[in-house]
Order: C-alpha cells, then sequence, then structure tokens
C-alpha cells in the first residue's frame, strides 16, 4: 500500500508495481528510478520505506495473513 504521503525523490514516484492483495485490494509499492550510468534504482528510492524491496512490503505482508492463499 502506498503509504508515504511525499515521495522523497525530487522526480516524484517511479514505476507503480502491485505486489500482493489484502482483501481484494491491491498493495501497491514504487519501483523507483533508475540511474542510467549504474542500471540501478537511485540511492533516494533505495532508501524509501514504499521501494519494492523497502520495508513497508515486508511489513505488510506479514500482517497480511492467509487471507490470499
Amino acid at each position: 500500500m502506498v503509504h508515504i504521503k511525499k515521495c522523497p525523490n525530487s522526480l516524484g514516484r517511479g514505476n507503480p508495481t502491485t505486489e500482493f492483495y489484502i482483501d481484494g485490494k491491491p498493495q501497491i509499492y514504487c519501483r523507483g528510478w533508475i540511474d542510467k550510468m549504474t542500471d540501478k534504482p537511485l540511492e533516494v528510492c533505495q532508501n524509501c520505506k514504499d521501494f519494492v524491496y523497502g520495508e513497508q512490503i515486508d511489513i505488510d505482508f506479514e500482517q497480511r495473513g492467509d487471507t490470499d492463499a
């Protein structure tokens, strides 16, 4: 779920991604922006809670229980 009200990146949010559903509602996270020189996500994106590999997705996934299994 998108938890952060304002994206910390000056470019705004990167590409959205739906990772799983809770009670039929999609949980949307951010893939961030890619640094064209390194082909890796920008550091500001990697440090964001809503980044697809960030801490918020783990919290939400653990809290979802077995509702979708």
